[in-house]
């Protein structure tokens, strides 16, 4: 558990992004291996909350 606070904001976009990776069919591994290769982390709770935007754009964005 972290020490961060949560926001209902970004407890919003972590479910979209779930949304988004079930609907393009990425596996955790996936999103851990494009997670460390544009951001340096494996988890997207180490991400800020721009950064979990961007991510989500991404996916969105992806076929």
């Amino acid at each position: 558990m972290t020490n961060e606070p949560t926001s209902p904001n970004i407890d919003n976009l972590m479910k979209q992004i779930d949304t988004e990776m079930q609907r393009l069919n990425w596996t955790v591994d996936q999103g851990r291996e494009h997670l460390q290769k544009f951001y340096g982390v494996r988890s997207r709770r180490l991400l800020t909350e721009e950064e979990l935007d961007n991510f989500l754009l991404y996916l969105q964005l992806s076929d």
